[in-house]
């Protein structure tokens, strides 16, 4: 009989499994945009106490980019000195929203990094970051006038993603286009 019949299964398995190794380590991929969409207009607890923070609120005027982050996300760590970038060229329009974590984490974080954000509100059970559409920390997005979410960012930033999102942001939000 054709033993190598039996060794079939065994390649495929082998092929299927490069092949996702592959897509797991192409750094090529575009960011996930979806389409225009409502932010959520919730109510999030400040890290430290005070008025409830509203990102449909804090973009009345002009876009804001808010954070999703976590202390024990290594990707948010590497991506932190690009946020502490954009805030210094943005100041009052980055925000964050901490993700599935506590706030003694969450200070200590900032205080060994350095805080970038304008607010910082907490979701510790992460109901609010599904409101927005959550994949995963991090992720960011970008909130228009109107309470627009104009564009969503899935995963760490690059250096690269740094144009778009100052594009985004210098980019006045037409409703009725």
């Amino acid at each position: 009989m054709k033993r190598w019949l039996y060794l079939l299964p065994l390649v495929a398995l082998i092929g299927f499994g490069g092949l996702g190794l592959v897509q797991l380590f192409d750094g090529s991929k575009p960011s996930f945009t979806r389409p225009l969409r409502d932010a959520p207009d919730l109510a999030f607890a400040p890290l430290g106490g005070g008025e409830p923070i509203r990102y449909t609120d804090l973009a009345a005027e002009e876009p804001i980019l808010v954070n999703l982050w976590a202390s024990w996300c290594v990707p948010c760590i590497v991506e932190h000195p690009l946020l502490v970038e954009l805030s210094a060229d943005y100041p009052g329009r980055v925000h964050g929203l901490v993700f599935d974590d506590t706030e003694e984490n969450a200070a200590k974080f900032l205080a060994e990094r350095g805080n970038p954000f304008a607010s910082v509100a907490m979701d510790p059970d992460g109901q609010g970051a599904l409101a927005f559409g959550h994949l995963g920390v991090p992720e960011t997005f970008i909130i228009a006038p109107g309470g627009v979410i104009t564009y969503h960012h899935d995963g760490q930033l690059t250096p690269a993603d740094l144009d778009v999102l100052r594009a985004a942001l210098d980019t006045p939000f037409d409703p009725a286009s």
